[in-house]
């Protein structure tokens, strides 16, 4: 195992943030307009101060843009405009396809737009669009480096082109944004320009060398925002979803269910820095579909991202070091409740719901995750802040679970993260649980208190030739997080990840050799998981990436007891954007040992994922994706030597008709191939699964929309008999009424 530490130098020796220079807002004079066309010629644009000093961020940085943008802000009282001039010597080259929401990605020319209207740069709002005026939109967490597409912001924007290029045109209302109040005097802002060509070109309006664990803490101030509204406002979203369900089953022939279900949503902002969401009788089935993931033979739970509207607000705050908040651990809720405060100073949030239930309660534990029923109504709560203190983040979460009987799990604890310089970041949290919802016989039941303790710390370092990660984890045997998600606890680990890069070497923008280590214990000290992987990944034209490598002497336990198997592997990656048809491809695949998780023992297989993004048409988009991982016995066995196999697809055919209305159709299948002979406990042979959903979808806005499809899914165990078949007709629709 590598030896891990945190130099205590490095504080030490931190450096400071460089100051930007800024960007001046032009306000509009009482009667003066701006028309958002995209063609820039309003006369307001020719008053507003252009800001064109714009930087090369990749391949290359520490170097001017290699194509000329400018921008200019304005504003009114009741919104934010943003003029973007993005010059391009060969217009003809443009990437610009029609793209649903949030699917404008490295592979088209686009303009991102981070908007931090507090100021402090721990979060921003980002705007992206493309050529076409295809749009994306969400929330950037600074503490975290995450860039989150769920949440869904009102804003217009529209593009149009000239004889050197093309041009982006935003309105952005104040209503979307959360600022402080009073307002504050100086926001910031950063605009992204990506550019792919032979090579995929970044450039940023900020001075953004590679070697810093920060991304907001150098955005330009903007400035000249004065008399802002408060943007008082109360608005509501009546919904509205009618369903005919059709089931079948190899024991009854057919059965037919319909309904009707009313449901009301309301945003109410009293103050700026105030945001109260509120639901009743929500509905947020039909219009999204998880993607498939493989599950016959996994150790540990698999985590799906959160996509329905009410949990979004805010939802920035709730990511920590820990996973101890995850909103989608609220199965079924009849009714919520949130209030979201930013400040410049503080962000916090509480959210309470009532959840019906149906779903499953992650139980933790060292070796796997398991799983009790929850066939119980149970009242859910998370709650938690930030605070800004000297350039640190100091925050607090808490978060309670109670079942109807009394039974509670509950969570909180202090988290930390510091930005000691824009190349170290430092984060910390601990957390303790105390549990009396507790699992009897697959169920929860009340019983003892139990408590329990996890702690993190992380280091991320970010420099011109060395990446640095260090994390320690130590999560007692009886921690639980029922709104959380903690797959696994009763472990200490001790992770590290270290590589020296090579910029610009030869035909590669990057050769980069890099160790990643692993050492984690059980409680009483025995080894549960050990590695140390070394591996080397290659820059290329074309936004190319490749990763190569070894994986000696892995040492994984999946049973208390039952010993340590030794993995050695091989991995390959790609990833790229090879042509404007052809926008993505991302294909991984392991090869060598691999563990057969349910029966302790190790086989020999392969693990491969492709994903390819295509774009036959300007209007439409098609996507597929495959995961298949088999494991085989080692040595002669009777019958069959394939312990299992196990496949997921997913089909994806987009087809825009406008930038409003769009067709979807999704085809998804699961397929598991056991050996039943080579298995421990009875299994069955065979299971299959697929389904098929085609929605057409109109959008007006972020609260008005209409839906219209239907889904089809089957299933078929053949060993027992089993099979089930359920056809879904659906319309729903949602309409935003602005009451004050």
């Amino acid at each position: 195992m590598t030896r891990l530490y945190l130099p205590v130098a490095l504080f030490a020796a931190a450096g400071t943030i460089a100051p930007a220079h800024g960007i001046e807002a032009y306000p509009l004079a009482s009667g003066e307009r701006i028309v958002v066309d995209g063609r820039l010629d309003d006369a307001a644009w020719s008053r507003a101060q252009a800001f064109d000093r714009f930087w090369d961020v990749a391949p290359q940085d520490h170097r001017p843009a290699r194509v000329g943008t400018d921008v200019r802000f304005a504003y009114d009282r009741h919104a934010l405009y943003v003029a973007v001039r993005a010059r391009d010597p060969d217009p003809s080259q443009l990437r610009a396809p029609f793209a649903r929401r949030d699917n404008v990605l490295a592979d088209q020319d686009m303009i991102d737009l981070f908007v931090d209207p507090v100021g402090n740069r721990k979060f921003a709002h980002f705007f992206r669009v493309n050529p076409r005026g295809s749009i994306g939109d969400g929330l950037y967490n600074e503490d975290s480096a995450t860039e989150d597409f769920s949440p869904d912001f009102d804003f217009d924007v529209a593009t149009g082109r000239f004889e050197g290029g093309w041009t982006a045109e935003f309105r952005i209302p104040f209503s979307s944004l959360r600022y402080t109040d009073p307002p504050s005097k100086e926001w910031s802002v950063l605009v992204w320009r990506n550019y792919p060509r032979d090579q995929r070109f970044t450039m940023a309006s900020s001075e953004l060398p590679r070697e810093q664990t920060c991304f907001l803490c150098l955005d330009e101030p903007l400035t000249g925002l004065d008399h802002l509204p408060s943007t008082r406002h109360l608005e509501l979203t009546p919904n509205a979803t009618a369903r005919t369900v059709r089931n079948r089953d190899a024991v009854l022939p057919g059965r037919r269910e319909s309904e009707w279900v009313p449901s009301l949503d309301l945003k109410w902002r009293p103050r700026a820095d105030v945001i109260v969401d509120a639901t009743l009788n929500p509905d947020f089935s039909q219009v999204e579909l998880d993607t498939p993931q493989l599950a016959g033979n996994s150790q540990f739970a698999l985590f799906f991202p959160e996509k329905r509207p009410f949990f979004l607000e805010g939802a920035d705050i709730l990511q920590g070091p820990l996973q101890a908040l995850y909103t989608r651990s609220v199965t079924d809720p009849a009714w919520g409740v949130r209030a979201t405060q930013r400040s410049e100073r503080f962000d916090g949030t509480v959210l309470v719901t009532r959840d019906d239930g149906g779903g499953l309660v992650l139980l933790p534990d060292t070796y796997t995750t398991n799983y009790a029923v929850q066939d119980f109504k149970s009242t859910a709560s998370f709650a938690r802040g930030r605070w800004q203190v000297d350039g640190m983040t100091v925050g607090g979460l808490f978060t309670d679970r109670t079942l109807d009987g009394g039974a509670y799990n509950r969570v909180m604890g202090p988290d930390l993260v510091w930005f000691p310089s824009t190349q170290h970041r430092l984060r910390a949290q601990v957390l303790g649980s105390w549990t009396t919802a507790r699992a009897v016989d697959g169920a929860i039941a009340r019983g003892e208190l139990a408590t329990s303790h996890a702690a993190l710390l992380d280091w991320s370092y970010h420099g011109k030739a060395w990446d640095e990660y260090v994390d320690f984890e130590d999560v007692g045997r009886d921690f639980r997080a029922d709104n959380g998600f903690i797959a696994q606890n009763g472990y200490r680990r001790a992770y590290s990840e270290t590589a020296r890069k090579f910029l610009d070497v030869g035909p590669f923008n990057e050769i980069t050799p890099y160790l990643n280590a692993e050492y984690k214990t059980d409680p009483s000290g025995g080894v549960q998981y050990q590695q140390n992987n070394f591996g080397l990944r290659l820059g290329l034209p074309r936004a190319t990436t490749l990763w190569m490598e070894v994986r000696p002497n892995n040492l994984v336990a999946v049973r208390p007891g039952g010993g340590l198997l030794k993995r050695d592997q091989v991995y390959f990656a790609i990833e790229t954007n090879p042509w404007p048809w052809f926008s993505r491809l991302y294909a991984e695949t392991a090869y060598g040992d691999r563990v057969d998780v349910a029966n302790n023992r190790l086989g020999k297989g392969a693990l491969y994922s492709v994903v390819t993004s295509l774009r036959p048409h300007p209007r439409a988009e098609v996507e597929y994706r495959i995961d298949n991982d088999f494991v085989d016995a080692r040595g002669d066995v009777e019958g069959s030597r394939r312990i299992i196999t196990q496949r997921v697809q997913q089909l994806l055919i987009l087809w825009h008709f406008s930038a409003n209305d769009s067709l979807r159709a999704i085809w998804q299948a699961v397929a598991i191939r056991r050996a039943p002979s080579l298995w421990e406990q009875p299994v069955a042979a065979r299971e299959n699964t697929e389904a098929w959903s085609l929605v057409f979808g109109h959008r007006r806005g972020i609260g008005t929309n209409f839906y219209v499809g239907a889904t089809y899914s089957r299933s078929r165990i053949p060993d027992s008999g089993t099979r089930g078949d359920q056809l879904e007709l659906f319309a729903k629709g949602s309409w935003s009424l602005d009451v004050l």
